[in-house]
């Protein structure tokens, strides 16, 4: 081939394997970490605004082309009510426990200091909140930067996730809607794609949360709508935008990174058929723009309990075996045909996706075997698809890969948007019924009446999951306390930090009760609060606290607040009352006490004091 002989392309692949081997080898743990910390956000950015850029330029061209009529604005009117439709039914609140926290700590880390971190300490006692130390966290951090980017243009607000997701549930909509339309030809294919996702109540479970899956899903269907795009018509700005929005896809989960192999495929493909290497400069940057994913991901590599093999999947000792595909298949059938309203799930979109699956498959095998008679969009369609695949089947070997349980569920988001596409093609392709559109689009708003609608009103498939409930308990404490000038002693710590509420875990209290002691007698906080849980003896009624929520000895505590979290499960909320240290001193919370008749201090004095009290201060922190 004629462009195997051209030097750029030889010269991008060593660019590549060189900056993948120096970030993943050569520099040193600390120093990657270091690298990511201080130079990751700006990377981000410039990825972000290439990629802006790129898409803008497409996106013009897309549309001088268009040809609005009646049914494209039917179109805008279907998707803005679908995504109103889940803003309906759903309660906006944290989703995942404790992903969808630490995205947004990230994010308002990013807002703050420009460092894709997570915040493990704060505190206010100088006016403004300040972060005192930071975590990098394993999750790629696309979405905390978007998030981040609403923050800086907004102002910080813990809720600004949920109306991120809410743009891209209307945006993923749309793009659904275009795909569709695109691959079948008609309409109503894309209209068919739309109501499909409309009967998900996963989707307006995503669609309400503060997680990054929906960007993720997002992500996938553009690349896949600039890949069609492409593939009928290859030129620069396309492939330039195809690449870098593959850039950023990478960057938004973990596993997203997969599609690369398939996109790079694609844009060769394109080179070939256009005759020559579509070559734009900003191509050269993507070892770079991609470097911060690779040493972010070395934190697997230097902590194993990352991984949380421990904590799930039965005792697992590999993240990923062959072995566990069984078992994964089974939990992913119960998940898709579950009809008790405990799972998000579709029933009909399972069966109607499971059915084509098998055929898009076989369609595959045919356009590859017979090249010359394929259009032009189905390499794009193969490729792409094909990278799908090795997208879900990752999961199914992986070893928490079981889409029925409340943490994994949204795994299969990527699948649904496979068999999306497979149902629509194989539609377009193997069924001749002039009507197909039509009933097949009647069928799935049936199944939204019969199954969806119900199981998003009742929504039994969160109110099971414990740690959402405990959260959404958290937030109504900071609604009855406006003033949010307490401290709390939680596992969960970085949800109220994410609240700029002053908070430490249960274990770094149970270290620093002098320094809790110190602040409970000089009225730093209004008050001093513990969040613990109790399960309940169903034959006596006896609590019996959770372990990991026991402050230990020296802690006096006086009930404030009590809810039933689940059955036999109850949530408490406590005021630290008094402290005894380990050299026997108790401290009581000292409550109002009397103010001194005067000052004696001069107010040089009194400057004194108070930058010795600072300090001191610091020092004291749990």
């Amino acid at each position: 081939m004629t462009l195997l002989k051209d030097r750029r392309l030889w010269l991008l692949g060593l660019l590549g394997v060189v900056a993948w081997a120096v970030g993943r080898w050569v520099v040193p743990t600390d120093t990657a970490f270091h690298w990511v910390v201080r130079g990751g956000y700006w990377v981000m950015l410039a990825a972000f605004l290439l990629a802006v850029r790129a898409v803008w330029r497409v996106a013009r061209s897309a549309w001088t082309e268009w040809r609005p009529d009646r049914t494209d604005a039917w179109a805008v009117v279907l998707v803005l009510a679908v995504a109103g439709f889940w803003q309906a039914h759903e309660e906006r609140g944290f989703k995942i426990l404790s992903d969808e926290v630490l995205l947004l700590g990230t994010s308002m880390n990013l807002h703050y200091t420009r460092e894709p971190t997570y915040p493990i300490r704060a505190t206010d006692v100088q006016g403004p909140f300040q972060v005192l130390q930071s975590v990098l966290d394993k999750r790629p951090f696309f979405f905390p930067f978007v998030v981040g980017l609403v923050h800086d243009l907004t102002g910080y607000r813990p809720t600004n996730p949920f109306y991120v997701n809410l743009v891209l549930s209307a945006g993923f909509l749309a793009l659904v809607y275009l795909v569709g339309r695109k691959l079948g030809g008609h309409p109503w294919a894309g209209a068919l794609g739309v109501l499909l996702f409309a009967g998900l109540p996963l989707m307006a479970q995503q669609a309400a949360g503060g997680g990054f899956d929906l960007l993720n899903l997002t992500m996938l269907a553009a690349v896949f709508w600039l890949g069609l795009r492409y593939a009928e018509k290859p030129d620069e700005p396309g492939a330039e935008a195809l690449i870098l929005t593959t850039v950023l896809l990478a960057q938004t989960r973990y596993e997203s990174a997969l599609m690369i192999l398939p996109v790079a495929g694609l844009v060769l493909w394109g080179w070939h058929r256009a005759g020559r290497a579509l070559f734009p400069a900003t191509l050269w940057l993507t070892p770079l723009l991609l470097l911060p994913y690779v040493l972010q991901n070395r934190r697997f590599a230097t902590d194993d309990s990352l991984w949380e093999l421990a904590g799930q999947g039965g005792g697992a000792t590999a993240p990923f075996a062959l072995h566990y595909l069984p078992d994964n298949l089974g939990h992913a059938l119960a998940f898709f045909f579950d009809t008790s309203g405990f799972q998000p799930n579709s029933p009909w979109f399972a069966a109607a996706g499971l059915v084509a699956l098998p055929l898009f498959g076989l369609w595959i095998t045919r356009v590859l075997r017979d090249a010359n008679q394929r259009r032009p969009a189905d390499a794009a369609v193969v490729a792409l698809g094909l990278g799908l695949l090795a997208l879900n089947s990752l999961y199914m070997v992986y070893f928490w890969g079981q889409f029925d349980h409340p943490v994994i569920r949204r795994l299969s988001l990527p699948l649904h948007l496979l068999m999306a596409v497979a149902v629509i093609l194989v539609l377009a392709r193997w069924v001749r019924w002039p009507s197909k559109w039509l009933a097949a689009a009647g069928v799935t708003v049936l199944a939204l009446l019969v199954q969806g609608l119900p199981v998003m009103a009742k929504r039994a498939y969160e109110k099971e999951y414990l740690p959402g409930v405990e959260m959404a308990w958290r937030q109504e404490f900071i609604a009855h306390h406006p003033e949010k000038a307490f401290l709390f002693v939680d596992q969960d710590s970085i949800f109220w930090i994410t609240q700029r509420i002053p908070a430490t875990p249960v274990k770094q209290a149970q270290l620093r009760k002098e320094g809790l002691a110190w602040h409970l007698r000089n009225h730093s906080f209004s008050g001093m609060y513990a969040f613990q849980r109790y399960q309940v003896d169903d034959e006596t009624g006896a609590l019996t606290l959770d372990p990991a929520d026991d402050l230990g000895p020296g802690f006096k505590l006086e009930p404030v607040w009590e809810t039933r979290l689940a059955s036999l499960r109850l949530g408490r909320i406590s005021r630290i009352t008094a402290i005894t240290t380990d050299d026997g001193t108790e401290t009581a919370d000292p409550g109002f006490v009397s103010a001194t008749p005067a000052e004696t201090r001069t107010p040089e004095q009194v400057e004194q004091a108070k930058a010795a009290y600072l300090e001191n201060w610091f020092k004291q922190l749990p």
